[in-house]
């Protein structure tokens, strides 16, 4: 069996709201081996987005990790500072968010925000980033990706973008990619388009990816393995093949 590089146990997670606690996560557990893609599905509300925000260290300010613990390929993610992050998130562990407009700065060039955490986390001579950014738009499908790197997200589609974002989160070669219901405000075509995409680049870079939806269609078509998510619990896991079949 493949490595384990993510190991969740007894996850609980708080949020404080007009001087009531809400639990939004009860005790979830999961795990996700090397060169797969795990979805996790649930309706609306379940806890499926603060869980993986969990992972990458971006609950809201009000949300607390009140018990349980999140093993990262030896490193307990449960107890970092918030400059201990700044080591992981975008380099180590990144995500990909369902709406790319929110994602991107409007007053940055595409190219700029590609080589951002090269130069960042790594202090890529500039020319490198640039070098890398290019290839890296070319690789996600985007056509005259010379141009597009001058260009602004307004000037791009809605598929365009999010190709854009998913340029920028494998930019610093993740070991974790997380995509959070990236295809929902895409049209059909587009939505098996980008799919098609991170179904092509999880088997050729060997990432781990998981994969946030409440579509079932899209689990059968992208996911090794299947999280079922309800009321803040995993309820239910196992490959697509039980989850569906069984």
């Amino acid at each position: 069996m493949a490595n384990t590089i993510l190991s969740v146990r007894d996850l609980r997670v708080n949020f404080s709201l007009r001087g009531k606690t809400l639990t939004a996560v009860r005790g979830a557990s999961l795990d996700l081996y090397e060169n797969e893609t795990l979805a996790i599905v649930g309706e609306s509300g379940s806890g499926k987005s603060v869980l993986t925000k969990t992972l990458i260290g971006m609950t809201d300010k009000n949300g607390k990790i009140v018990g349980g613990s999140i093993d990262f390929k030896g490193t307990r993610l449960d107890c970092l500072a918030e400059k201990d992050w700044l080591a992981i998130r975008g380099k180590r562990i990144a995500m990909v968010f369902q709406d790319p407009m929110t994602s991107l700065d409007p007053t940055m060039t595409i190219g700029k925000q590609i080589m951002e955490g090269m130069l960042w986390h790594f202090k890529m001579p500039k020319a490198e980033a640039y070098k890398k950014a290019l290839e890296l738009l070319e690789e996600v499908g985007i056509t005259d990706a010379e141009k597009r790197m001058k260009s602004y997200p307004h000037q791009l589609s809605g598929g365009m973008r999010q190709r854009v974002v998913i340029a920028i989160a494998l930019s610093c070669d993740p070991d974790l990619l997380i995509c959070d219901e990236p295809t929902t405000a895409l049209d059909v075509t587009l939505q098996a388009q980008i799919l098609r995409l991170l179904r092509d680049i999880q088997r050729s870079m060997g990432l781990s990816v998981i994969f946030i939806t409440h579509d079932l269609g899209v689990v059968a078509n992208i996911a090794d393995r299947v999280a079922v998510m309800y009321a803040g619990e995993i309820i239910e896991s196992g490959t697509v093949e039980d989850i569906f079949l069984g």
